[in-house]
């Protein structure tokens, strides 16, 4: 299955990229505290450990203001959680955007 460029995927997901400060935290700084993903037919939820929160909460400021089409909310329990909210081609580039294969589908 061929993996489309990240430009692409940012177009579908309609992400303006240059609205993000260079120095904001990116999914590959939450990427090693990630316990798990779930995919449902209206959202993608990633579980992280807790003591990447502050991390989290940063870059999800971020990501509301270049990518204000898709809903991003953070929850904190034992585990954190963020929950983004898009529609079907978004998630699915969402999806593809995540450096793991383990996405348990829930659709």
């Amino acid at each position: 299955m061929r993996n489309p460029p990240r430009e692409e995927l940012l177009e579908v997901v309609g992400c303006e990229i240059g609205k993000r400060p260079t120095q904001a935290p990116t999914m590959d700084d939450l990427g090693p505290h990630l316990l798990g993903v779930r995919r449902q037919s209206d959202s993608i939820t990633l579980r992280f450990s807790p003591e990447v929160l502050a991390t989290l909460k940063a870059f999800v400021e971020v990501e509301r203001e270049c990518c204000a089409g898709i809903g991003w909310t953070v929850s904190e329990g034992p585990d954190v959680a963020l929950r983004i909210e898009a529609g079907p081609a978004q998630l699915d580039a969402f999806a593809a955007m995540l450096k793991t294969e383990d996405i348990e589908d829930a659709r």
